[in-house]
């Protein structure tokens, strides 16, 4: 049986959470899915591009309560400035707080029919923010540190000591 590459990722640096999800959609090509996340509390803080490979399902969907869609509709909350006082959510902070996170998901049977029909392992992964819920199915994942910045995540993300 393989390793899912998500589980390797994550027991090599990836936290399962509390990383920031600054940006993420299908690359130019549309075969590979990429996230652009800040890390501030693995052994490797830091701005990281995570490309999922192969990528034969992406689905993306609100995380927002009808409620909240409904406090956070008007423009002005597309602007942190304007709209840091105000009761709602807040798009213009312009990244997503990974929590709970990501979860690699072993024995899906979406992803073994992929597989199968395929002739080469496919896996399933979920992401869970506080903006958006993310559920993929792919071949591979690769990392690339882009730089030691994580100034973002660290204004909200306090790492406890071990």
């Amino acid at each position: 049986m393989n390793v899912h590459p998500l589980t390797a990722l994550m027991a090599e640096w990836l936290p399962d959470c509390d990383f920031a999800v600054l940006n993420h959609g299908f690359v130019t090509h549309g075969r590979d899915y990429q996230l652009i996340i800040q890390d501030c509390i693995s052994g490797r803080p830091g701005t990281h591009r995570l490309t999922f490979t192969h990528v034969v399902r992406a689905d993306c969907q609100t995380a927002l309560a009808p409620s909240g869609w409904s406090t956070s509709w008007d423009d002005v909350f597309l602007d942190w400035e304007r709209s840091k006082d105000m009761d709602g959510y807040i798009w213009g902070t312009n990244w997503s707080n990974a929590y709970p996170g990501i979860t690699a998901l072993n024995d899906d049977a979406e992803a073994s029919d992929w597989g199968r029909q395929i002739g080469r392992p496919m896996y399933a992964a979920t992401l869970e923010t506080d903006r958006f819920k993310l559920r993929l199915i792919f071949h591979a994942v690769r990392s690339e540190k882009i730089d030691d910045d994580s100034s973002l995540i660290r204004q909200v993300i306090i790492p406890l000591k071990a």
